[in-house]
């Protein structure tokens, strides 16, 4: 499972040392200032390359491999539970189980743990029931970020 926050230390940290190594190197060779800036800025670009790749392959992978996230899924709110029906599987859990909460413009982001989340997208939502998941997340004491709209 592809983990951001996890990994984006590791996919930042390690191609910096790696940039910090051949600035070094190419130092101790005796390049002018103009010769590494040129190398280390190729490198950086190659690297960050690299990640955009390597980051947008692991996401779709993990896409692609949980059959279940491509299902039609149906979110039904409650004071007390979410309950989420797939055409394999139907779930529920209580919110106060619910590590916390986004709101964006367009999604609400319901994680069950720091890693883990639900998408549901908020153009299936009108206005008042949108401001009525916003109540029920508010009053079960969920951390959240709300929009104020």
């Amino acid at each position: 499972m592809f983990h951001l926050k996890s990994s984006l230390i590791r996919l930042i940290a390690f191609p910096l040392l790696i940039l910090l190594f051949f600035i070094v190197k190419l130092f101790a060779d005796g390049n002018s200032e103009q010769e590494i800036l040129l190398s280390a800025s190729m490198w950086l670009g190659i690297m960050f390359l690299f990640i955009v790749i390597r980051s947008f392959l692991r996401l779709k992978f993990a896409f692609s491999s949980n059959k279940k996230i491509q299902e039609h899924i149906t979110y039904i709110f409650t004071e007390e539970k979410i309950r989420t029906e797939g055409e394999t599987f139907d779930a529920e859990f209580a919110w106060n189980t619910v590590y916390k909460v986004k709101e964006n413009k367009k999604w609400f982001l319901i994680y069950q743990s720091a890693q883990t989340m639900n998408m549901v997208p908020k153009k299936y939502f009108t206005k008042d029931e949108i401001t009525g998941l916003r109540r029920m997340i508010t009053e079960n004491n969920v951390k959240a970020k709300l929009r104020k709209e």
